[in-house]
Formats: C-alpha cells, structure tokens, sequence
C-alpha cells in the first residue's frame, strides 16, 4: 500500500481513511461497542476506483485486516524498476481518465466515456444538471432529438461522481426494454426490469420476505405497474423518506399529469403514485415532448412533482421559473443551424376515377345512407341514445376506412345484435359509454391489453360494439336492406385486394424491388413501415401484400409482423432485422399496428413509411412518423404517404386534418396536444357527409378559433418561453463546443491513447501465459493506418485469453449478437462468433458491430488493471524513463489529489505535476523546479514522447534508478505546496457553489411563498363565483378544495425547507477528506546523452 498503517488496536473515528477486505474507506459513523467487550460498528464507504461509494458495515475488531491508514508515502513508488514507456502512458492515461469535479460545472465526463457520438445540443441537459446540488430536470426536446441519451449522460455523470447510487426508471411499458438495451449498450450500465417475472425469481432465489427493490440498484419499472401498491410499497420502504443519492427518471411524464377538466386539473392515478414517490428521490429527471395539454393547472401540478420548490399545483408557471429546470428545443429550430436532422415530407398517395362500383366506393355510400336514416330517427332520442348511436357509426366508418376485411367482420356483429332486439323484442340497454374506449380509438403499445392475444381483443372490441348497439336505436326495414346489400359487398370483396393495395405495389416496384411480378425479381437496399390501426387489417394487408412478392428472391423472409402479443423476444428480434443493413436481413416490408406507435425506432435502413389508414387522431400519427423521422436517420428526407379516395367524403376530411396538423406542425414546430384534442372533438361523432363542408371549414379555420388562440398564447407564455431559438442556439451550441473542448483536454483523452491503453493491458494479460502476441487486429490495415476510429477491429477469442470462457465469458458476452428466444447461455455462447469493435460510434441502430467506449465491461475489465489497486497486483512500479529532443534532464513527480464529500462522493480528483530540470554534466545533480509555464512545456513534451515512444539510453536509465528517491523526495516539499494550494482552490469553489446554491434556493422559495398567498387570496374572493362556475362537477370542485388544502400545508412546509434545505445542500458540497496518491514519477532524458 501508498499509506502508513497506524495501527491495528486504534479505532477509527469519523472522517479517517481506513483499509478493509483488501479496499480502502472513508469512515462516515462510528457507533461504540456498548460494553467493554462489546463490538464496535464501524459503517464505511469505498475510496477505491473500482468501487467507489459502495458501503459496507462492519464490527472493527472481528474484521482479520482492518486497519487506519495514515499518510501516503512513496517509498514504492519505482521499487520494482522502471516500468515500460507504453505501460507507465497507459496508466497515466486512465488515472486522468477517472477524474471528476464539481468545483466547475462546464467540466464533465459522461460523454467522453459513452457510446455515443454526442451532438453538442445534447449536452445541454447535462450542462444544467450539474449546476444544481439535487438535480430536478424536465427535458422536453421534440420527439427523435434523443432524450433518452441526454437522460444517459446525466445519469453516468451523477454515478461518476458518487452522487447518485440508485436509479429507478419508470417508463411506458412499450419502451422498458428500449430503455435497458440503450442503457447498456451506450452507458455500460446493466438496469433489472422489475416486473412479476423478476419478482418471482428474486423469491425463489433468496426466499419469499425478501424486498426485490433491495435486490439491485438501477431498475426500470413501467408506469402500469409503479401505480399499484404492490410494487409502489416495496419501493418506499427501499427509498425511505429522504432517498439519498437516488435518481428517478420518468419517461414520457406528461402521462403522470393530471386529466384536464374545465377550470381544474383532475389528479389520475398515475399523478397520484408519482407523487408519492417522486419526492422520496433526491434527484429527478422527467421526459416528454410535450409536457403541456394545454391546462395551466396540469401543467403547474406536474412540474409541482418534478420540484415542488419552485412549483405548486393551481399556481401560474411564469417563463423565468422554467429558465433553470427545463430544456426545450424542436427540430425545426435545430435545423435552423445546420444540424443535422432528416426533412420529413408527408406525401398523399391520390386514387381517383374509381368505378361507382368500386366495393370501398360503394360500401362508403351505402354507410353514408344508412347513418343518414338513422339521424333523421335520432332526432326526438335522447343524450345518451344518441352519443352511443354516434359511437357505433363512427366505428363502422373507421373500420371501413381501414379495410373491407376488418369492415366486415364489424357489420355483421352490429346485423346480429340488431336481429336478436328485434327477435326478443329486447329494450334498449343503457351502457357505460366510458367503457367503450375501443370503439373511440384502437389501443397501443403502453395498454395493459397490448400484450394479450389479438382474437381476444378483437372479441372484446366485438362486444363493445354490441353494447353500443344495444343502447342504439332499433333498425327500420330500410335500413335492414341497406346492411343487408353491405355485407353482400363486403363478404365478396373481403378476401379481395383493393386500390390502395394495387398502389402499394406501384410504390414497392419504384422503390423496393423494380422487377416486382417476376420470377426471382431482386430487392433494393431501402425498407418500408406499413402502419395500420387494426389488427384484422393487418392479417389482411399481410396476405395481400405476400400475393403481391410471391415468385420474389427470397419472398417468404420479405415481409414480417409487429403487433402486440407477440412477446419481448420476438418483437426485439424483428426490430434487429428490421435495422440490420439490407446486404446482411433479407428482411424489406414491416407491417406494424399501433404497439409500435411509441418506443420503437426503425429508422436504421428505412426512410419511407406507410399509412395504411389514417388514424382519427393526429397524435397517434405523429408518433407512428416519429418510428423513422428521429435522430440517427441517415437519409436528408423521410417520406410519410397516406391514400386519399375523393370519391370517398370521409377521406377528404382526414386529408384535410393531416393537411392542417402538417402545416401547424411546420409553423409551431411542433404539434400541441391542444390541436390533438380539438380535432379529436370535431371528429368525434363521425364523419357525416351531409356536412361535410362544415367540418372541411372547422378544421381548416382550427388555429383561427378563439379559445385556441387563446390556448397557445398560455403555451407561449408558459411552455415555450423555455424553448431556444436560433440566435439562442447558436449561442448554446457554440458554449457547448466549447465546453466539449474543454473537458477532453481537461481528461487527457483521445481514441489514439484509449486504443493504445487497450493493447497494453492486452499484451500485459498475454504476457503471464508466455503470449505476446494478445492485441486487437484490425481486419483492413490500410484502414486502420488512415482512419483507425472508424476501422474494424477483431478482439481475441476466449481460447486465446488467459482463463479462457470460464474467466472471460461474462465480459465477451458483451461483444456477442443478442440470444435468440430460447437459446441457453451456452448453446449461444458456443454458436455466435464476437463481433468485431470500432472506437466511434457507428451511428447505426442495432449495428453489426460494437462499439468501445470507458464504460463498456470489457474496457472496464482491461482498464482496471491501471487504477490504483490495480498496479498492486500487476507488477506496475508507476515510474519510467524516456527519451527527449531537449538537451536538459527533467524529472516530473505526480500526484492525484482527491476530495470527498458524504458517502465518499468525489468532489474533486485531480493529477497534479512539479516539474524540475538539471544538468546531465552537473555531477552535483543540482534540480531546479521549473515555473508553471515551463511545466506546461514540459508535459506536453511527455506527452509527445509518450506517444512517439521515445527511448532513453539503457546506461542512462539504470543509473537513473540509483537517483529516483533522492530526486523524488527533492520534490516532495514542492508538491506538498501545489497540492495545499490546489485543496485549498478546490475548497473555496466548492464553498462558493454551496453558497451561491443555497442563495438561489431561498430565493425560489421565498418567491413561491408569495405566489402561494396571492393565488390563495384571489382565489378566496372569487370562491363564490368558482364554484357557481363548476356546478355539479363534482370531481373539479372537490380538486379545488384539495388545492386549497395543499396551499395551506405548502405555506407550513416552506418554513420547514428553509430550515432544513440549505443544511442539505451544504452537506452536497461539504468536503469530509482529501487523500493524496502517489501517482508516479518519469524522467525525461536527453537522447544524445550517453
């Protein structure tokens, strides 16, 4: 060891540094033995690299090595000889690698150590985190911009500096596993997904009591299950009431705000859950590309969760309350300066001049008749009678539009049920019109019915429109002729393609595969989504589309199905071959409902997407574009059709609405859930030709209306104040390049040492076996010398490495293709070959090779040998000699300084450098220290040196040896003083950050103080008024009166914060300890000296 053990009877007392079980720990609490032979509880937490922050609990005198460490010394240091030039770099180079400070927040790390090519606008988010003591950050970039990577980075960031050591995600349920595999492939960070499935095997591995969030430290949950109580009440009992160094990110958070009312947002349960939970997390990251619906007061009460310092339920969000807690930009904006992102075009496909005859044509004028026979009757019906008649319209209308098949399926259930009323004389019987939700919308990725069998939500669906029809009118005998000459069309033409499907073959022949109809006809490089609302259709369209390929090369392995039910494993299977490149998966067309709507990127090989029917809500649409219009799509344009039948009123109104909504979104940027709400209202109860152009009118006259005028000026002034413009971004942008700059210089890091250090402790494990020869090789050398980031490199197989599967499979793993279904770890283990790595990231989804980055496992793995116990065991002396063009001998003696807060968090690592200089021809060997802009001279001469290899005489180096704990310890008193004077730096910054940060907060709260009183006392003098405004709503009224509840017990507790926050955030930055290691010492000797 580098430090001087004191003593093995001395206890150890807060704050000392102690070595247990082989690491070393900052001692936090000591609890005396409570009689004389009694044990004394030491609790601890790691200082060690490779285990920082781990805690552990001990009784001091049962443990067989405990010791209290003193002060470091260098009498190892260059002990075992000198070490070799490219070992001695390899080291250097990953201690400075693992350094981390928050005295400046404009230096981080998570992005020099990720997997990621990081865009500077994605630094952002991270920017603004590290500038608060407990992180409370809302992210709201446009949909494809990467949040999930921005949420990575601050993440790693925090597990870097020890602040953060638990992680939970609560995610939509259709993203958990995007989520984990994102997590683990960019950031190296392995999350459990805690499910019943993993609860199930945590009990029967470690017994029925036990907790499973104790079980692990990160977790990804889905948001249907984080509301129920049997996943909820583990989880607080986890946290407790403070939950220390923990981190909750809630992915697409506007799910957690309150449903929108009239006046006042009513709490769901989701709200309710996350609620509760949110504030035992003392950090919180939340997720969305729109977080306002376009209430004020769900707005307010969601950002409440996210920091209810700043924020309170029922209280106005003002533009600068956002300034410090929210990012927002949109593509439009982004491409403004030239970043990179894909145009999207929305492309009509138009099929006109269609036969009178035409089945679609002809069903949809037969359906028109038929609604207007049955609106005329409706006239004297009641509410009810008639919303559920509009119900049952509008789901016939839908099915038609998506297909004849999926129409007649619906037209004979709505016959059956009329003819059994009218056969038993059955009454009308009323009917839940909120538990018909499959008649007002097919359901997607994140319903818990996602995952059943499809038949059985078709059934369900089946039934839902019989209860409707139930609660309708009875049918005339015209009409009963009408659905009779329906279902005579529809039974005909159900098995039968029809015109959209003869131009799906127009545009497969243009861009997939050009001799489509002959046999043994080729296929294209591009790939194409199909979407469409239902699953019937879906069965259809695909049966269609493999009579359109038959007789195709390889026709049967062109075509696949993504839909719900199909389980975790094959739906990740079909998206790896989906983003496959084209030469290496046959696979071409995707026909997908809408499980794939959210959560699923497809955007790898693939830039023309399908809507096979248009959905009757914008939102759903625009999340079925977001699949391929996202980050990492390499083609300048995406391509986005849909069919238009003129001939048909209702297609004319959908073109309309995916008109208006295309222009909205270009104009905002964007597309606001007002607009999606208010369209959905208009369509509501149908499409009816007789007014057609009533609704052509309202929906082209939307943004004109009053109340949403007056609905986007509230997102102007509260949402999209937080937004970046251009001349904002350039700025930010330009910052961020800078502070990008910064922090590689500030690491030391380049791909060309990190390689380097990769073959070094390769060849370093090759070497205890007698092979010298462990190293990557690069499959392209002409490559590897021109362009080595992007060049592709083999990694030695298990046979070749030391220990072979047994030592090394767990971390080779992570160079391996995923398992299949059902293939167990060794069959897949024995049957896939590792895949080859680059050190760029491939810019690629599900690429064929893997990228190397800090926090892969294997890097992790090969590096850690470098670290500070590393060299213990490696035979590393930390000392070398090299050779220099100058014609002065210099020796450089480093140190890392390292300060820590609570909980071992790194405040601050730094390596630290004196440099001297003498005469080789003095024989009194005379060192003289040189100044700071020498210094910087001379380490940039080592570094060069290091890079060149440069070699120092071999009589100089052994006399050399002779001298290095002389000359070091000329050194010491210089170095003692720099590292005084660097702690004592790094103190004051910290203090000034804890400072200023404490300022801030009591500030913020005591301008929410002020909000609070005057919304409460505006509130109480209109109370009267409010309530008469309500009227019977009774869930509004009784939001209300728990509004004002909480405004009275947030006043309470503001006092309360004020007394205890600032302590907290102080502790954030309070320095416990520092420790200074010996890092190491190099000569720098003169080449032409002998």
């Amino acid at each position: 060891m580098s430090e001087v053990a004191i003593s093995t009877e001395l206890l150890p007392s807060q704050g000392a540094v102690v070595q247990c079980r082989s690491h070393r720990w900052l001692v936090e609490e000591v609890e005396p033995a409570e009689h004389p032979d009694g044990d004394t509880v030491v609790r601890m937490a790691c200082l060690d690299d490779d285990a920082n922050g781990q805690r552990l609990e001990v009784f001091w005198q049962r443990e067989v090595d405990a010791l209290v460490l003193g002060e470091t010394t260098w009498d190892t240091v260059g002990q075992r000889g000198f070490d070799d030039p490219q070992v001695f770099g390899s080291y250097l180079n990953t201690l400075r690698w693992n350094c981390v400070t928050s005295t400046d927040p404009g230096l981080f790390q998570s992005p020099l150590r990720a997997g990621i090519d990081v865009k500077p606008y994605q630094l952002e988010p991270l920017r603004k985190a590290l500038l608060m003591p407990r992180v409370s950050l809302f992210i709201a970039d446009d949909v494809g911009l990467g949040k999930t990577i921005e949420a990575g980075l601050i993440m790693r960031e925090l597990l870097l500096r020890q602040k953060v050591h638990r992680v939970v995600v609560v995610a939509p349920p259709s993203v958990v596993l995007q989520w984990k595999g994102e997590m683990e492939s960019r950031f190296g960070l392995s999350f459990a997904v805690l499910d019943r499935q993993y609860i199930t095997e945590m009990r029967r591995q470690r017994g029925w009591g036990i907790n499973p969030w104790a079980t692990h430290t990160r977790f990804i949950i889905s948001q249907a299950l984080v509301r129920d109580e049997a996943y909820a009440g583990p989880l607080r009992d986890w946290l407790g009431d403070e939950g220390k160094q923990a981190l909750l990110i809630l992915d697409e958070a506007h799910n957690a705000a309150p449903a929108s009312g009239s006046k006042f947002a009513i709490d769901s349960k989701l709200t309710r859950a996350m609620r509760d939970l949110a504030g035992r997390f003392e950090h919180r990251l939340f997720l969305s590309a729109t977080p306002h619906n376009g209430h004020s007061n769900s707005f307010s009460a969601l950002l409440e969760i996210l920091d209810p310092t700043r924020f309170c339920r029922g209280v106005a969000v003002r533009k600068q309350d956002l300034q410090d807690v929210m990012v927002r930009r949109l593509k439009e904006d982004l491409r403004q300066i030239n970043v990179e992102l894909p145009e999207r075009l929305v492309v009509p496909e138009v099929i006109d001049g269609l036969p009178a005859n035409t089945p679609e044509i002809k069903l949809a004028e037969l359906l028109s008749r038929y609604r207007e026979m049955r609106n005329q009757r409706l006239a004297s019906a009641g509410k009810r009678e008639r919303a559920a008649e509009n119900l049952v319209i509008s789901n016939l209308q839908k099915r038609l539009l998506s297909s004849i098949a999926a129409f007649d399926r619906t037209l004979r259930v709505h016959r059956n049920t009329l003819e059994k009323r009218a056969a038993k004389a059955d009454k009308q019987r009323p009917v839940r019109l909120e538990a018909l939700d499959l008649l007002q919308g097919s359901i997607d990725g994140d319903d818990d019915r996602a995952e059943g069998n499809e038949e059985d939500l078709l059934e369900e669906a089946d039934a839902q429109h019989e209860a409707a029809v139930g609660s309708a009118l009875v049918s005339s005998e015209e009409e009963k002729q009408l659905l009779s000459q329906m279902q005579t069309i529809a039974e005909a033409a159900r098995y039968e393609a029809d015109s959209r499907v003869q131009r799906l073959e127009e545009l497969i022949r243009q861009h997939l595969c050009p001799r489509l109809g002959q046999q043994g006809a080729e296929w294209a490089g591009e790939r194409l989504l199909i979407f469409t609302e239902y699953a019937d259709t879906k069965d259809w369209l695909e049966r269609r589309v493999r009579e359109l390929i038959a007789g195709s090369d390889c026709a049967e392995d062109r075509i696949a199905t993504f839909h719900g039910g199909i389980g975790d494993e094959r739906r990740e299977a079909i998206k790896r071959s989906f983003n496959s490149p084209p030469n290496v998966d046959p696979l071409r067309i995707l026909i997908a409902t809408d499980a794939a709507r959210e959560g699923v990127n497809l955007q790898n090989h693939c830039r023309r997407l399908v809507h096979f029917d248009v959905p009757w809500n914008p939102g759903r649409m625009e999340q079925r574009n977001g699949r391929i219009d996202r980050t990492l799509q390499r083609a300048p344009q995406v391509y986005c059709h849909y069919f238009v039948l003129p001939q048909r009123p209702e297609d004319v109104v959908l073109d309309t609405v995916v008109r208006k909504t295309d222009q909205i979104r270009q104009e905002l940027g964007c597309l606001p859930p007002v607009v999606i709400r208010k369209l959905n209202d208009l369509l509501a109860k149908g499409i009816n030709p007789t007014s057609l152009a009533r609704t052509i009118a309202d929906i082209k006259g939307l943004d004109q209306e009053e109340d949403l005028r007056i609905t986007r000026a509230l997102l102007d002034e509260e949402l999209e104040g937080s937004r970046e413009r251009k001349e904002e971004l350039e700025k930010q942008v330009g910052k961020l390049e800078r502070a990008l700059e910064r922090s590689t210089k500030w690491l030391n890091f380049s791909r060309a040492q990190f390689r380097n250090a990769l073959n070094t402790s390769l060849q370093l494990t090759g070497e205890r076996q007698g092979n010298n020869r462990l190293a990557l090789i690069p499959r392209d050398a002409s490559q590897a010398e021109q362009d080595p980031d992007r060049a592709i490199w083999d990694f030695p197989s298990a046979a070749e490495l030391p220990g072979g599967e047994a030592a090394w499979g767990d971390v080779l793993d992570a160079l391996r293709p995923p398992r299949q279904p059902g293939q167990k770890l060794w069959q897949w283990r024995k049957e896939t070959q590792l895949q080859p790595v680059v050190f760029q990231d491939p810019q690629e989804v599900n690429a064929d090779r893997v990228h190397l980055h800090l926090e892969h496992p294997l890097v992790m793995r090969l590096l850690n040998r470098f670290l500070m116990r590393g060299f213990q065991s490696d035979a590393l002396s930390r000392a070398a000699v090299l050779g220099t063009t100058d014609d002065t001998a210099k020796l450089v003696v480093l140190a890392r300084l390292s300060l820590y807060g609570h909980g071992a968090s790194r405040l601050h690592d730094e390596v630290l450098s004196v440099v001297a200089e003498w005469d080789p021809a003095d024989p009194n060997r005379r060192l003289r220290k040189l100044s700071v802009e020498k210094s910087d001279r001379v380490m940039k001469d080592l570094k060069e040196s290091l890079q060149l290899q440069l070699e120092a005489p071999e009589a100089a180096a052994m006399a050399l040896q002779q001298h290095l704990a002389a000359d070091v310890g000329q050194l010491r008193d210089a170095l003692d003083r720099v590292v005084d004077e660097r702690r004592q730096d790094a103190a004051q910054k910290l203090a000034k950050r804890s400072d200023d940060e404490v300022a801030r907060f009591v500030r913020v709260l005591e301008e929410q103080r002020k909000r609070i009183l005057s919304t409460r006392s505006r509130t109480n003098e209109n109370l009267d008024q409010l309530l008469l405004d309500l009227g019977g709503i009774k869930e509004e009224r009784r939001q209300l009166q728990d509004n004002r509840k909480y405004w009275e017990e947030r006043l309470q507790t503001i006092d309360i914060d004020l007394e205890r926050e600032p302590e907290r955030i102080r502790r954030t930055f309070a320095l416990q300890t520092h420790r200074v290691e010996p890092a190491g010492a190099i000569y720098l000797w003169p080449q032409g000296v002998r």
